[in-house]
């Protein structure tokens, strides 16, 4: 082993050994330390905040627990509780640290099991984003993202352990949901929670729909934090609104600027 792949494997030893001190992964401790980073850095408050998928969690528990520092939301097809979504699903988290495993033994990707008719799959295109590479990003992003997906523990101990946790930052959520006064909230849905790329070929699913109604109804709720809340609705989007819709958020973020000064 030549001194530049020791020194990385020091580094990433010592990673490792940080990240499990700051293990569980909980959105309480991750509003926490998002908090502690802004201070740190010296950015004055109040905030918006704009939370996407599992990030709605952690900016809702920020809000929750420092509401004085908080300027106002934006939820961008923010997961919601009780839809059996991620959290405490052993399947996927088997199938996590199966990877990570892998990757701390210094082997290869193990592949996975492909979707019906599809191609195999690895980590790389189960877990992250879409799948990577992502046509959007450039080969140069591309490629740090997946050296870091083929080498990097911590990050998948991080992962797995916001995914078991799951269950316990609904649990919060559900006891600390105060009013947010006339903060401005903006909740942006699709009716594509869950859906990664549009297809207009498709055919409609009347039970996928069923759910995607749910998850709408579900989001509506959040409306309830504020006198100042509206759900905004796209129907050209995937889940991934800064993908394929990055206007539509940055509307909304610059709603919720202009009615929180």
């Amino acid at each position: 082993m030549d001194d530049r792949a020791a020194a990385g494997r020091e580094v990433d030893t010592r990673l490792q050994l940080r990240s499990r001190r700051r293990m569980p992964r909980t959105s309480v401790r991750i509003a926490a330390e998002l908090r502690s980073a802004l201070h740190n850095a010296g950015i004055q408050g109040p905030y918006i905040l704009v939370g996407n998928a599992f990030g709605g969690d952690n900016v809702r528990t920020f809000a929750a627990r420092y509401t004085s520092e908080l300027a106002g939301l934006v939820l961008v097809e923010a997961d919601v509780g009780g839809l059996n979504e991620h959290g405490g699903d052993a399947k996927l988290i088997a199938s996590m640290r199966e990877c990570r495993d892998a990757i701390a033994a210094g082997k290869p990707l193990p592949q996975l099991p492909a979707r019906p008719g599809g191609p195999a799959r690895s980590c790389a295109q189960k877990f992250f984003f879409r799948g990577l590479p992502e046509a959007m990003w450039s080969p140069e992003l591309n490629a740090k993202l997946l050296e870091l997906v083929q080498t990097k523990v911590a990050m998948y101990d991080s992962y797995i352990s916001e995914m078991e946790q799951m269950p316990v930052d609904e649990t919060y959520l559900e006891q600390h949901s105060g009013s947010l006064g006339s903060r401005p909230i903006r909740v942006l849905s699709t009716g594509n929670h869950g859906v990664h790329s549009l297809d207009p070929s498709r055919a409609p699913d009347p039970e996928h729909q069923k759910y995607e109604e749910q998850v709408a109804r579900e989001q509506a709720k959040w409306l309830e934090l504020s006198s100042n809340a509206r759900q905004l609705f796209t129907d050209k989007s995937s889940e991934y609104i800064p993908f394929d819709q990055p206007s539509f958020v940055v509307d909304a973020i610059r709603e919720v600027y202009s009615q929180s000064k």
